[in-house]
Formats: structure tokens, C-alpha cells, sequence
């Protein structure tokens, strides 16, 4: 049965770009992304997931390890993020998780290679294109990412979104929040910080939900000690990855988020 409910995904993903969906970006998201479906039958809430700026993880981990333009940093997170998918799906999501950086052909984007308003154009049309996916619950979709992908969400959160409505929440985990983004979509929203994070400065986010919590449901975690990762369980405490920036696991920090996540969809998605 879960042979059989993999090559029914897998037809109806190959035979997808053939009806009529158009655009040339959701044909990028088509053929660039990962899905992560339960082995149970039925539609499921979904979630779109949107990577930092390392990337994911091909298949192929031993040329990833021997590739001379990934450092570790890049390799723990790129990993990290297929394992979150994992553990989602383990929980009944859907994942679909949009490797945007094989659609702009390129293999990190930690140099500003992928603008945050670039970012918000595929969780636009990952959206639409999800609701129709016979696995996914069209009325249960959120939307996810870590670093800069969680800065994209939060861009993408910032002015009106034609598939806005199709969507119950938006998480962003230790996002790079923009000073001038303004959210303007009124969802359930949950920012969860590193207080210790010096990639992905805590304040910034903090100051943004100070100038429009009174309009919208943001929901903020702050842990104290956490770095940028602090969800990464593969990662050291502290990495030094170079200009005065670290990234490190915290137990205390991953357990209470993954807690405060799945306690965040549970309450838009009927969990």
C-alpha cells in the first residue's frame, strides 16, 4: 500500500506541469522540492517549508561532504532541514519542502544569491499549486521556514498575497527579519528567536512585532541562550563559521520550540 500510495504521488507529480498550472515558477516548484507524504490514506494538513540559505541536501551526502564550497555549517543545516520534514510527517503533515535554490540554479544563497521578495513568489505560488495536490487538505496549509527562509515568510507576510486565504498560519524559526518589512496579512503567526543568535540579530525580529502585534496574532518565543540552529541536533554548542558568527545546538531551546510548533499547528489544523 505504501509502494502503491508512492507511485500514485509520484504520477501525478510527473504528469502535474501538464495541466495547465502555466506559470514558469510554480514549474520550478514542481520539479525542485521534496515531499514528505504519510503512508496513511486521506488528505492532511500541509506544510510549504522553506530552507535557509545552506540549502537541502541532495541524495547523494558523500559528494555533498567532499564538495569544497560546502562548509560544515552548510552541511549540518542542509541535512537538518529534510530531517524536520521527517518529523513532521511522523507527526500526519504533508511536506512539501521547496528547494528554491536548484530552481534559481544555485547551491547556497548565504551571499544574498536569493532576495527575501524572490522567496515570497514561491511561497505564493507553492501554496497554490499545494491546495491541489490530492494528499494535502486544501483548508489546512501553513507555511514554514528557518533563516532565511523564515525571513521570506515574514516578506511574504508583508502585503497582499493571492493565496493568502488558502493558508491557516506561518511559522518563521530564527528568520533574518527585515526592518522595513511591514506585516500586513492578518494570520496566526509564530516567531521563535535565539537570544544569542548573531546571525540572525533577535532584536530586529522583537522591534517588527512591537510595531504591529497590536493588529496581528504573533505569538514570540525568546530563548535565551539558543544560537542560530539551536534546533540543529547534529550541530555542536558553539561552530564558529567566521566574521564574529556562531551557530550552535541547545537542547532546552529545540525541545521547547518543536513543543511550541507542534502545539502552534495543532491549534489551526484540528490536531
Amino acid at each position: 500500500m505504501k509502494f502503491a500510495r508512492a507511485l500514485v504521488a509520484s504520477l501525478f507529480l510527473f504528469f502535474l506541469p501538464n495541466l495547465s498550472l502555466g506559470q514558469t515558477l510554480r514549474d520550478h516548484i514542481i520539479d525542485n522540492h521534496f515531499a514528505y507524504i504519510p503512508s496513511n490514506e486521506g488528505r492532511f494538513p500541509t506544510l510549504v517549508a522553506i530552507p535557509g540559505c545552506s540549502g537541502i541536501s541532495s541524495d547523494n551526502l558523500a559528494a555533498e561532504e567532499t564538495n569544497p564550497q560546502l562548509h560544515e555549517d552548510d552541511l549540518l543545516f542542509r541535512r537538518h532541514y529534510r530531517v524536520m520534514a521527517e518529523r513532521f510527517k511522523a507527526e500526519g503533515y504533508v511536506v512539501l519542502l521547496i528547494n528554491i535554490h536548484s530552481a534559481e540554479g544555485v547551491l547556497t544563497a548565504c551571499t544574498g544569491e536569493i532576495k527575501s521578495a524572490r522567496i515570497a513568489e514561491y511561497i505564493n505560488e507553492a501554496v497554490a499549486w499545494a491546495k491541489n495536490l490530492p494528499f494535502v487538505d486544501s483548508h489546512k496549509i501553513n507555511v514554514i521556514g528557518w533563516s532565511m527562509g523564515g525571513g521570506g515568510v515574514l516578506k511574504w507576510l508583508d502585503g497582499p498575497r493571492s493565496e493568502a486565504a488558502n493558508v491557516r498560519s506561518a511559522i518563521a524559526v530564527y528568520p533574518g527579519c527585515d526592518e522595513d518589512t511591514d506585516l500586513t496579512l492578518s494570520m496566526p503567526i509564530l516567531m521563535l528567536l535565539g537570544g544569542s543568535d548573531d546571525i540572525a540579530k533577535p532584536s530586529v525580529c522583537e522591534n517588527l512585532v512591537d510595531s504591529v502585534a497590536i493588529k496581528l496574532q504573533i505569538t514570540i518565543a525568546n530563548y535565551p541562550d539558543a544560537r542560530h540552529g539551536f534546533d540543529i541536533a547534529d550541530a555542536p554548542p558553539v561552530l564558529d563559521i567566521g566574521n564574529g558568527m556562531t551557530i550552535g545546538y541547545q537542547k532546552e531551546a529545540a525541545e521547547a520550540s518543536w513543543t511550541a510548533i507542534l502545539q502552534f499547528l495543532a491549534s489551526f489544523n484540528g490536531r
